[in-house]
């Protein structure tokens, strides 16, 4: 007698008898006038979403040059803001003040009274291992603080009195 033949079932037959997971499939179509004109739409959009550049009222940067750029002050708005007196500090890409501008500012402010006011970096050793943005971020700690404790007028009568050759300047040292 004949033994009965059993078929061996396909290998694709097992995977999708017992495969758990099925692939995903793309949705794909086919090109054709009407996907271009979606593309072309899609191109459109991205490019409405980035307007032209508007000039800069700013004037020229002088690369290689460590001269700041000549101008007038920014004059601080009366009463003075903090969020003023730190456009008026970064005006001309100013850092922060020269050492012993700063050490006077750190006096007038009566900085030595109050605990929560660092002094500035004025020593030499100090001075060297800053680098402008750290020194300008300083800075601006002095100013906060001095909004903090309604100091912000003699510090913006400081900062206006101030001459430009004072001040630090980004690329000086």
């Amino acid at each position: 007698m004949a033994r009965p033949s059993r078929t061996r079932p396909g290998t694709d037959d097992w995977k999708t008898a017992h495969w758990p997971y099925t692939m995903p499939s793309p949705e794909a179509r086919e090109g054709g006038h009407s996907l271009w004109e979606l593309w072309r739409e899609a191109a459109r959009g991205f490019d409405a979403a980035f307007a032209p550049t508007q000039p800069s009222q700013a004037g020229e940067v002088c690369i290689g040059s460590a001269a700041p750029l000549a101008g007038p002050s920014v004059p601080v708005p009366h009463p003075p803001t903090a969020e003023a007196l730190v456009l008026a500090a970064r005006h001309n890409n100013r850092v922060c003040p020269r050492p012993g501008p700063w050490a006077r500012l750190y006096e007038a402010l009566g900085g030595a009274r109050y605990q929560d006011l660092p002094p500035p970096p004025v020593q030499p050793w100090q001075w060297a291992a800053l680098s402008s943005l750290e020194k300008r971020l300083r800075f601006r700690a002095h100013i906060d603080w001095a909004a903090r404790h309604r100091r912000l007028k003699p510090l913006a009568a400081f900062m206006n009195g101030l001459p430009e050759e004072d001040w630090l300047h980004m690329g000086e040292s």
